[in-house]
């Protein structure tokens, strides 16, 4: 774990005198707090130029202005743009971009006095300490999950205004991780109309007479365990991971507790959170993607959701956008599939061939007759459609092009062969 400092602690009369003495009365509060933001971010820079500063041998030349904070300055003020000129208070300032650079870095070197950016040193003008990388952890602002929804959605209802109905000792304290950030005691609160009873929850709604619930398409955090939840971001990127890297759910699991180890404010999530994750960003996806929310039974387990999601999203298992695509690499030409067609009394032909590979060696064992028969079988229902084929080709019969349509998700591992694709699903 990097080690860091704690974030600038100073009064904040202190902090308005120097925005007072020092910017533009009309400077803006995201102004203020980029300048201030930048300093914190930037600890390096500020013990390069702490350093320059300071003469300790023969041919150093102290300066305030050096080229560590010019830069600094500049590229602070390429980043404000059209808000520059409020960096400068309107008696003082420059005309040129130069001086403006100039008297910039004299105000940066002030201001990180004032926030005590600087390396400390000792009585014998030893270094101390550098500025280190700056913990935010004081400021992390405090998150509270609620629904999104501000009144009433239900059609055989008016648009009221929902009340938060739970107890404030009821009130749930969960850990919430939204983005790469993570929150501790975050509270849960619900809504409840109270002429209709609908329960609106941050990522369901639902009736208590009508036993079930209606999964929100629009819900910015979903719920991932009985003490955790995560933004759609989060999920989002366990979706594109397994995705995109043919990850599991342990995999995933494993990179996130690896990857925030380091983090002083990081929490290890587990397969089955990951799991529910990934199931429940999924339907989102596509109940998105269909313009329809999904309704299903309460009290259903994780398995029982995918289910019921598959029942009414799945389409029996074709994937619309496979159906509308084609490409030179998924839609080829029709061939006969004799030439690729193994033979099971042929193991050369699977495991390689054999030093002698005019030496075939036979089937043995209890079931060698019967593959034997099967074998001859297949022969001739090979042959018989070869000499089919032949006859069409002199009749000129065209066969369109064969389309692959993924097939609810898709096959990883060994290579495998597709003996039959149903005229359903080739075109």
């Amino acid at each position: 774990m990097s080690k860091t400092q704690d974030f600038p602690n100073i009064p904040f009369s202190m902090f308005a005198q120097f925005v007072d003495n020092n910017f533009s009365s009309r400077v803006s509060l995201a102004t203020v707090l980029t300048v201030l933001f930048s300093m914190t971010e930037n600890p390096d820079l500020l013990n390069l130029h702490a350093r320059q500063k300071r003469t300790e041998f023969e041919g150093e030349q102290g300066r305030v202005s050096n080229g560590w904070i010019r830069a600094f300055a500049r590229a602070l003020m390429h980043h404000i743009a059209d808000d520059t000129w409020t960096l400068f208070q309107s008696q003082n300032c420059p005309t040129t971009e130069t001086d403006q650079v100039d008297h910039l870095s004299y105000i940066l070197d002030d201001f990180a006095t004032t926030l005590k950016l600087t390396p400390q040193y000792n009585n014998r003008n030893e270094l101390c300490a550098k500025v280190q990388p700056v913990s935010y952890n004081a400021i992390q602002a405090a998150a509270v999950i609620c629904p999104r929804t501000t009144y009433c959605c239900n059609g055989d209802c008016h648009p009221r205004s929902l009340r938060q109905t739970t107890s404030i000792r009821d009130i749930p304290l969960i850990s919430l991780i939204k983005g790469n950030t993570v929150y501790h005691n975050v509270p849960v609160l619900t809504g409840r109309c109270t002429a209709c009873q609908t329960i609106y929850h941050v990522d369901h709604e639902h009736t208590p007479a009508i036993h079930q619930k209606q999964y929100l398409n629009s819900a910015r955090y979903l719920k991932a365990g009985h003490t955790l939840y995560t933004d759609c971001e989060f999920a989002h990127t366990i979706l594109s991971g397994v995705y995109n890297f043919h990850a599991s759910a342990a995999a995933y699991t494993q990179f996130w507790n690896d990857s925030t180890s380091n983090h002083s404010n990081s929490i290890k999530i587990t397969r089955h959170q990951v799991w529910q994750l990934f199931v429940q960003e999924s339907i989102r996806a596509v109940a998105t993607a269909h313009g329809e929310d999904v309704k299903m039974p309460n009290n259903l387990n994780i398995k029982g959701v995918a289910k019921e999601a598959f029942v009414q999203l799945g389409n029996n298992g074709v994937l619309d956008m496979g159906i509308q695509h084609e490409c030179n690499e998924c839609c080829q030409p029709y061939k006969a599939p004799i030439a690729d067609l193994i033979h099971n009394d042929d193991p050369a032909s699977v495991a390689g061939l054999d030093e002698n590979n005019s030496v075939i060696p036979a089937l043995t064992g209890d079931d060698a007759a019967d593959s034997a028969q099967h074998t001859a079988e297949e022969r001739q229902k090979a042959q018989q459609a070869h000499t089919q084929r032949t006859h069409d080709d002199d009749m000129n019969v065209d066969y369109g092009p064969v389309k692959m349509v993924v097939v609810d998700g898709i096959v990883m591992g060994p290579t495998v062969r597709l003996a039959q694709i149903s005229k359903d699903l080739c075109s």
